[in-house]
This record gives C-alpha cells, structure tokens and sequence, in this order.
C-alpha cells in the first residue's frame, strides 16, 4: 500500500518540469523518505546490461556519477537483484563481489530496482543506515522495493536515458547499417566510401554513445531510438 507521504513525494517527481529534476528527487527520496545517509542512482539497460551512473546524494547534495559504467553481469549481487525484481540487502560477502570503486569500503548496502510497465529500467545503491546492517527490517526492504517502483512509474522509461548525443546523418546510417548486420565492405559498397572511412564513421559513433564494440553500439542505439 502506498503511503500519504511516498504518493505526495511521487507526485513532486511527475510534476517536476525538467529531467534533471525529476531524476534529483528520485534520488533525494531514498534519503528524504527512508533513514538513509547515502544513495546512487543508475540506468539500466536490458539490451546491453549496462549500468550507467546517474546521480549520487547525501547530506552534501547531489553529483553526477555519469563516468560511472559497467557490465552488471560483472557485478552479480545487483545483476541478482535486477533478475528478482525487488530490493536486496547485501551484507560485507556479497560487496566484496562489485568492484571496489562503487562501494568504497561499505560494509554493507541496499540495492532497488526501479521498474517501469514490469521492466527493469534503473537501480540504487543505497547505504549509511544509523543503526547499520541491524537497522534494516523486512518490513524497510519491502517499502524501498515499493518505492523503486513507484519512481520507475513516476520517469518513465524515456526518463532514465543518457542525455540525447549529437550524431551525423552519416553516423546514423552506420549504426543503422551495424544493425542490419553488414561487415564494413558492405557498408562501404552500399554507401560508396571507402572502408577507412567507415571505420572513422564507426568509432566516432561508438564513441558519442559510449558504447566499447559494435554489439554495444547496436544495442546502445535501438534503446536511445537513434535506429529502429
């Protein structure tokens, strides 16, 4: 059941004017609504199973954690997570699974999917419980699992995308040409460039969306709807 407090804290989120906005209050309710010191949030995609850092908060404020990217089946604890569908406690054996760089000698942590139409569009970390470890019950998992999604309804999918890239006519036509399966003579054939030239076209692309192959690429671009 969805609480006074989390419906009105939701409803700040759908009616916030700007992205960035929406993704801040996301990200400030898991400190704002649970008693909580520190929390992250990502993107996901089902395609690549890519993570891609978002924003960080605490008493501080908010960072952009955006150079934050990695394979989650690198990462099994919140790979399990995402699969299950609900908030997992990880106790010290599970951390020491992720790399060090993402959970800097935390102990202990939460990990929230957020989930959009029964998707799997984002997750949080979350840590810095006053009572630690013991100060979480079933009852604080159960609500954050409800809260996941809730902001997953509250974004949209569309919400928890990378900004939009800036990419030629011609990368485009690559990246579609990537998809349809054609090797770089092909495209240099149909296009009639020279395959260095394809090349060049092929790591700008890659590059602009932050994708490491040309699989990545494909998937990176039919979930951003650069291609169809």
């Amino acid at each position: 059941m969805v609480s006074p407090a989390l419906r009105e804290y939701i409803q700040r989120i759908e009616m916030a004017p700007r992205h960035e906005e929406k993704l801040a209050l996301a990200v400030r309710g898991f400190i704002d609504l649970f008693p909580f010191m520190g929390a992250v949030l990502y993107n996901y995609s089902m395609l690549s199973q890519m993570g891609e850092g978002l924003l960080g908060a605490n008493a501080q404020g908010l960072r952009p954690i955006r150079d934050q990217r990695e394979d989650i089946r690198n990462m099994p604890p919140i790979y399990s997570a995402i699969r299950e569908k609900r908030a997992v406690l990880l106790d010290s054996e599970l951390i020491r699974q992720i790399p060090e760089k993402y959970v800097q000698g935390v102990t202990y942590a939460l990990v929230v999917p957020i989930l959009h139409g029964g998707s799997v569009i984002g997750y949080a970390g979350i840590s810095g419980h006053p009572k630690g470890r013991e100060g979480i019950s079933s009852s604080l998992i159960q609500a954050l699992s409800l809260y996941g999604e809730q902001v997953g309804k509250a974004l949209a999918t569309e919400s928890l995308l990378p900004p939009p890239v800036k990419l030629t006519k011609r990368e485009i036509e690559i990246l579609q040409r990537m998809s349809w399966g054609e090797s770089i003579k092909e495209m240099a054939d149909h296009i009639g460039i020279s395959e260095f030239t394809v090349q060049d076209y092929v790591k700008s692309a890659l590059k602009k969306i932050g994708a490491q192959n040309r699989t990545q690429g494909v998937a990176e671009a039919l979930r951003r709807k650069i291609i169809h």
